[in-house]
């Protein structure tokens, strides 16, 4: 006969067993724990966490702070592709997609608000002019990257007309002075003009700088059309990189998820430079299984597979970064989930992405319960080396600054 929790507390309460009921209802829900335990889905090692990093990622979460930056109200609700970064003046700055309360829509535009003491408050958010009009075929607007070096700084942005599937233009401008004044914008170099977003950039040790894309060249039957008459499909990824402090660019790498050319996806990449100069990209893969891609250049980032390969690490189809941490560590923002993306949490390899050991949770769900969505994690590691700053959009309304405690260098 099988006994519920609730039939041997009772038989507790009648005298028929003498155990302590606060008793027997913990030795019934250490029982039911340890058969979900044993039932559930077995994870690969890789993937697996260590529990001798549970106490530091108890420690650590105690230290954790965040602020809103935003959180907006229908009609004007969106919040999407949230980027933070900190300016060459030591001020933060918060780029968001924003307008209008759904995206792609001809009511998004590039928002962005301020913070001079570090996420505790931030200025209203406002337009940022990007020097294109919010009409005709640059009416829809949204930034991809915002990319600091020394006193410059370079947002990368993208227009449509309608939706991405529409005049989709991607372009760049310049601040020396902390967007205090900014350039005219200027075109994405070669072919990625077109249906391209810039995504997180690296600096790699020998100096280069390296900024993945992803590219749609659409379907293989509709090559003899222009680019942006081609349906929206077969997306690309590779990498740009410069050698001469982003003067000029060579574009590198046309990796594919599926020999599908109709296939469509939002492939979201970054990446993380190891010790050997080798170079791994990341990409989200919608609908490919609920895992996340990856591929690895073996020659700093000149040539690519052609095919990207699934990791163990699962994914609902949402961006993930990676940061550096020095050396083989490296820090994962993510939803490491199959089929929704929550929760938000921190993972980080000290093997170069071989395995995970250190994972925690930094929020567990959307402020708006179960079925909301946390989404677009980007920021940027303190210059100690302690901190993870970063912004995640929650549920495309509520823009959430996060900053994450990292653990101590071994």
């Amino acid at each position: 006969m099988k006994f519920t929790e609730a039939d041997i507390v009772k038989q507790a309460e009648i005298g028929k067993l003498t155990m302590d009921p606060d008793e027997i209802k913990r030795r019934a829900t250490v029982g039911k724990n340890l058969v979900n335990k044993a039932l559930a889905p077995k994870l690969p090692k890789s993937i697996t966490p260590d529990p001798t990093w549970a106490a530091q990622a108890l420690e650590d979460a105690k230290q954790d702070f965040k602020s809103i930056p935003y959180d907006g109200i229908t009609p004007n609700k969106m919040v999407c592709d949230t980027t933070l970064r900190e300016l060459p003046d030591g001020s933060w700055i918060l780029f968001i997609l924003a307008g209008g309360d759904t995206e792609p829509s001809p009511l998004n535009y590039t928002g962005v608000t301020r913070s001079i003491d570090m996420g505790e408050t931030w200025s209203p958010l406002e337009p940022f002019d990007v020097g294109f009009p919010r009409e005709g075929k640059t009416i829809g607007q949204g930034p991809t990257e915002l990319m600091i070096l020394g006193q410059r700084s370079t947002l990368f942005f993208s227009t449509h007309s309608k939706h991405w599937a529409n005049d989709w233009r991607s372009w760049y401008l310049t601040s020396d002075n902390s967007f205090k004044t900014w350039s005219k914008p200027i075109e994405v170099p070669g072919r990625l003009k077109e249906r391209t977003f810039i995504r997180k950039h690296i600096v790699c040790k020998d100096g280069r700088i390296m900024i993945p894309f992803q590219h749609y060249i659409g379907p293989d039957d509709e090559k003899d059309k222009a680019p942006l008459d081609r349906a929206f499909t077969n997306p690309r990824n590779g990498v740009l990189i410069s050698s001469d402090g982003g003067a000029t660019w060579s574009e590198h790498g046309n990796i594919r998820l599926t020999p599908n050319s109709r296939y469509f996806g939002w492939a979201e990449n970054d990446l993380f430079e190891h010790p050997d100069s080798r170079i791994t990209m990341v990409i989200r893969g919608d609908g490919l299984g609920g895992m996340l891609y990856k591929a690895e250049s073996k020659d700093g980032g000149k040539t690519w597979p052609e095919f990207a390969s699934t990791t163990p690490i699962p994914n609902p189809g949402s961006k993930t970064t990676l940061y550096n941490l020095g050396g083989d560590r490296v820090a994962i923002l993510h939803n490491p989930n199959s089929k929704h993306r929550s929760p938000m949490a921190l993972w980080i390899s000290f093997d170069g992405m071989k395995t995970w050991p250190y994972q925690r949770v930094l929020q567990q769900e959307s402020v708006d319960g179960p079925k909301g969505r946390m989404n677009y994690p980007d920021g940027f590691v303190s210059k100690d080396g302690q901190w993870l700053h970063f912004a995640f959009d929650d549920n495309r309304h509520r823009a959430v600054h996060y900053s994450a405690k990292l653990p101590p260098v071994n």
